[in-house]
């Protein structure tokens, strides 16, 4: 029997606010530890209130301002694709989020939802709701697409003999806002009317002033967002299902996640027919298939998992009691950086990077060993003495090297690749070496152009010694707030009446607490939560043996 996830559209409109207005639905990217935005957004929310848009401005619009979301540019492939990741302003987030959450509009969209779900056409992307925290970022999510898609998608093979697969070319950003009001009226469907418009076009005009004034795309980045996006993919479904009813085709079974299509047939030419149907329904919204990505496959149960976890399946080293087939670590980080040069910024990376990173945790920590001595007796006598064991396999700066190369290829896992390096830097004695490698992987990741989602992570390990300089190396808004300037504030907010912005608690969003403990091993949020919930627990058996 499959387990049924909860998603938002359970929820109601006031949870539906509340869940929206946490930390971790604001930004959907990786952020170290001591990072959270919960005070900001709550400030907001207390701030604004029910007060209108329109008179909270001062004596312009944001749609007019540079600065006024805080972007994070990444360079994509350590050349010239840049991608960048966005926090947006929190005011601004908060205007579309309560437009989204209203009562009587929250209302709406669940209703628009109800008639998107059709017959045959499985959405498995709207928002999930996780089960108390989280064990990695984003693992209800990650867990939700491996049930929904691919499991769905393996057992689909059971019935059908082809698989259409395709996805949209830069969905988020070639969507039309106009299609939102299309997409609130159901148009051109069974379900057409004329009761959402207002909120229609507050949603594009919110989205315009978080866009720059731009009247194309929509920001990616948080669980809004996605939200906006799925209610234009939501209707694509409709008219796809009434389009394929009316040429009476039958004997499909369509799964999408998001901007991924998965459509299943006995018939090759009746697939081919759907994936032509589909194309024109695409077309009509401003979207474009990805030629690249666009195939029929008779070998669904191979083409139903990504290709990049086929291949770390197949060829992989195997993990045993023993270890590993690999003798040294330089060799394992080598077969990491070419697995990447295959699969840029494939999901995999992460899981690869995790594995050696326990493997030297474990390697590194000291063991007890039998030793023989005489003693001043004369004595032979049996001591133990606690070891300490070298990386093998090559130097800590050869092998820094490495995982630096991985971090310059792969944007998705520099923070992955941060925190072997950290590990492998930290088990240094000598200090001078220790500081002269972090310069040198600072110099490769941060002195080339749009780095400053690096900058974030490296300040992560070297902020001790940075705070006991008294100097930090860090350009970005962010990494100043984590030395405690607050002087640049993180979003250009000149368009509100400034009696809205005079107590915004920028402090707040670096965790003091949380920054004592950070150490020059980059340690993510979900382990920081394990190590604590681990460390309560020893105190308990602790106390516990104590009273017996």
């Amino acid at each position: 029997m499959k387990k049924t996830t909860k998603n938002i559209l359970s929820l109601t409109s006031k949870e539906a606010l509340d869940f929206l207005m946490k930390s971790e639905q604001f930004h959907g990217f990786e952020l170290p530890e001591y990072f959270n935005f919960d005070k900001v957004l709550s400030y907001v929310r207390k701030c604004i209130g029910n007060k209108k848009y329109e008179d909270c401005l001062a004596d312009s619009k944001p749609d007019n301002l540079p600065d006024v979301n805080l972007e994070i540019l990444t360079n994509k492939d350590g050349r010239y694709a840049v991608r960048p990741l966005m926090l947006s302003n929190p005011f601004l987030y908060y205007f579309l989020a309560r437009e989204v959450c209203d009562p009587y509009n929250w209302k709406s969209i669940k209703k628009c939802f109800k008639d998107y779900t059709v017959p045959h056409i499985t959405s498995c992307a709207i928002p999930i709701i996780p089960k108390g925290k989280e064990s990695f970022h984003q693992s209800a999510t990650i867990l939700n697409w491996w049930t929904e898609m691919e499991q769905h998608s393996l057992e689909l093979s059971l019935e059908y003999r082809y698989m259409f697969v395709t996805d949209i070319t830069n969905c988020y950003g070639s969507i039309n806002p106009q299609s939102i009001e299309w997409a609130l009226a159901c148009k051109n469907t069974k379900y057409e009317n004329n009761k959402n418009q207002l909120l229609a076009k507050n949603i594009q005009k919110y989205l315009r002033a978080l866009q720059h004034g731009h009247n194309i795309g929509i920001p990616q980045g948080s669980t809004l967002f996605h939200i906006v996006a799925e209610i234009i993919l939501g209707y694509s479904d409709l008219l796809l299902h009434e389009a394929l009813h009316k040429e009476n085709i039958e004997g499909y079974e369509i799964i999408r996640y998001r901007d991924d299509y998965r459509v299943f047939c006995n018939d090759k030419d009746t697939l081919e027919r759907i994936s032509y149907i589909l194309q024109k329904v695409l077309e009509g919204l401003n979207f474009r298939m990805n030629s690249q990505k666009t195939r029929i496959s008779d070998t669904i149960v191979i083409d139903s998992i990504k290709s990049d976890k086929l291949f770390y399946i197949f060829n992989t080293p195997i993990f045993n009691k023993k270890g590993t087939d690999f003798d040294s670590f330089e060799k394992h980080l080598l077969y990491i950086l070419m697995y990447g040069r295959q699969y840029p910024n494939g999901g995999q990376l992460k899981t690869l990077l995790s594995d050696i990173d326990k493997r030297i945790e474990e390697w590194l920590k000291p063991y007890e060993e039998k030793v023989i001595d005489i003693n001043k007796d004369g004595l032979i006598e049996e001591k133990k003495v606690m070891r300490q064991r070298w990386l093998a396999g090559g130097s800590v700066r050869a092998m820094s090297a490495v995982a630096t190369q991985i971090a310059l290829d792969n944007v998705s896992v520099v923070h992955y690749a941060l925190r072997v390096i950290s590990r492998m830097v930290d088990s240094l004695k000598d200090m001078k070496e220790k500081q002269d490698i972090i310069n040198k992987v600072y110099n490769k990741l941060c002195k080339q152009p749009n780095s400053e989602y690096n900058q974030l992570w490296l300040q992560n390990i070297t902020y001790t010694q940075d705070k006991k300089n008294k100097q930090s190396p860090y350009t970005m808004r962010l990494c100043k707030l984590v030395m405690g300037n607050i002087a640049e504030p993180l979003w250009n907010n000149k368009w509100l009446k400034s009696e809205l912005t005079t107590n915004i608690p920028y402090k707040s969003i670096v965790n003091k607490e949380i920054l004592k403990k950070v150490t020059p091993v980059i340690v993510f949020r979900e382990s920081r939560a394990y190590y604590d919930f681990q460390d309560i627990l020893y105190h308990i058996d602790d106390l516990s043996y104590k009273n017996v």
